[in-house]
């Protein structure tokens, strides 16, 4: 068990993660909901990948690493749905066919 959590504090598995959640999305249209959990994995990673050379607490465990990943993900998740939503039907003033 300790073996398989040591793997997340390697950054390699981040950026995989990372690039299968945004291909899923991609894939799947799923509304970026799974883009702003993989932009939260590349910055996981993107953490690890340069904790000697900028102090980073959350990246001496994998609870902590946990942690930052789910409240990064969901933090980005709503500015990031905001500015790709789409208008609603009827909502949209810019109608060329409106005389």
């Amino acid at each position: 068990m300790e073996r398989e959590m040591s793997l997340l504090l390697s950054f390699e598995v981040w950026f995989i993660a990372a690039l299968l959640l945004v291909a899923l999305d991609v894939m799947l249209g799923l509304d970026f909901i799974l883009l702003s959990f993989g932009i939260g994995a590349a910055v996981t990673g993107s953490s690890l990948l340069l904790k000697d050379a900028l102090p980073m607490p959350f990246t001496g465990s994998w609870e902590a690493l946990l942690t930052f990943f789910a409240v990064f993900s969901l933090l980005i998740l709503v500015p990031l749905r905001r500015w790709t939503k789409k208008p609603a039907a009827g909502q949209d003033d810019t109608d060329i066919n409106k005389y």
